[in-house]
């Protein structure tokens, strides 16, 4: 919501979020009904899971760069 870089950190500096190995990432998809979606992500394994509900496995296939 148009938020500042320094109040998006002061209030999320103390989760360490960037220490944690697996981060849970809700996404909101605008079209074509808008939905939310859950992607976990897991560093370890370079892994991410992604559910949709309202989605079929070949639509992110052009969300998700491979390397």
């Amino acid at each position: 919501y148009h938020a500042e870089d320094n109040v998006l950190w002061r209030n999320i500096s103390w989760t360490w979020y960037w220490e944690k190995t697996m981060w849970i990432l809700p996404i909101h998809q605008p079209s074509p009904v808008g939905h939310w979606v859950l992607c976990v992500i897991k560093f370890p394994s370079k892994q991410l899971l992604l559910f949709d509900s309202l989605a079929e496995q070949k639509p992110w296939k052009q969300d998700i760069k491979v390397t």
